[in-house]
């Protein structure tokens, strides 16, 4: 029952992103640059003209693009702590 609750829950935030017009994918860090590699393997260079959500908690929370690439973990200082959580990203928009 969790895989079918938990396949609807994805789907759920595949619709949402599709709704609010965000591209969802994995946070990959490499040599101190983020990217968002989508489903079909395409990686999006990341930068802070980017609004960046990552999946935690239950739920998504904005984070700049120098927290992406500076935050790391407090037991491994050398792996990047936002590195392949489920991410949802959009430019900025222009005013």
């Amino acid at each position: 029952m969790n895989i079918l609750t938990d396949h609807m829950k994805q789907t759920i935030r595949k619709i949402d992103a599709f709704l609010e017009q965000y591209t969802l994918g994995t946070l990959i860090i490499e040599n101190g640059r983020a990217f968002l590699q989508t489903e079909i393997g395409e990686l999006i260079k990341l930068n802070d003209t980017f609004i960046i959500q990552v999946f935690a908690g239950g739920a998504y929370h904005t984070i700049t693009y120098e927290q992406t690439i500076n935050t790391f973990c407090s037991d491994m200082p050398d792996c990047p702590l936002y590195a392949g959580f489920e991410t949802r990203v959009k430019r900025k928009e222009v005013a």
